[in-house]
């Protein structure tokens, strides 16, 4: 009989932890140069401008930190360089693509800041 109780009790924590299934969509982002992009401005101004990262991961990082601090939740992100010559002036892109999985309720949110569906 403990058992029985014990596995019914298992069943519902798990049941009652898992997320709701929600559809899950794909979008993307091309950043500009300058730091001129928001996640770029609140990084900089955050950390009191120390030295910004150089690395692929680690500008990806700041830039999923972002999102999910204004409440998008991300399941997935990476980058992908798709440009090989970029012009150097602010409004230009950098040539790296940030490619990310949301909630489909964050779409429209995103949408509004420049992203775009894969």
């Amino acid at each position: 009989m403990i058992k029985q109780l014990l596995s019914i009790f298992y069943l519902t924590i798990i049941f009652l932890s898992c997320e709701p299934n929600q559809d899950k969509i794909s979008v993307f982002i091309d950043p500009t140069q300058c730091l001129s992009n928001e996640w770029d401005v609140t990084w900089l101004e955050t950390h009191e401008y120390d030295e910004y990262p150089s690395t692929e991961d680690g500008r990806l990082k700041i830039f999923t930190d972002y999102y999910k601090s204004v409440g998008v939740k991300m399941y997935d992100s990476y980058s992908k360089w798709i440009y090989n010559a970029v012009c150097a002036a602010c409004i230009c892109p950098t040539g790296e693509r940030y490619y990310c999985t949301v909630i489909k309720s964050d779409v429209e949110f995103l949408l509004n800041f420049g992203f775009n569906l894969e």
